[in-house]
């Protein structure tokens, strides 16, 4: 029997040792790498959020993303949203 990624949520916790990890856009047809991130956290799932300017200190939600396996290592895929404002984000 051939292993299988699996999708469960405690088997995301293999970030690059280098603390940087890759970033896949999703908001296309196709996934295609767009930069790299140093955010690391254990969830499946993360809300991209960016402060509204207000002086009430409110944020928008302005994107989602995933964790998805790359490889040996863990990825984020951008589903929705601008990827640019992922926290750490560095664009290729």
């Amino acid at each position: 029997m051939l292993d299988t990624p699996s999708t469960d949520f405690t088997d995301f916790d293999s970030w690059h040792p280098s603390g940087w990890s890759p970033v896949y856009d999703r908001v296309t047809s196709l996934r295609h790498l767009v930069g790299f991130t140093t955010q690391q956290c254990r969830l499946v799932r993360l809300m991209i959020a960016q402060e509204t300017g207000d002086e009430d200190g409110a944020f928008a939600i302005v994107g989602e993303a995933r964790v998805a396996l790359a490889g040996e290592f863990d990825s984020w895929v951008v589903e929705t949203g601008d990827y640019h404002v992922l926290p750490g984000f560095w664009a290729l």
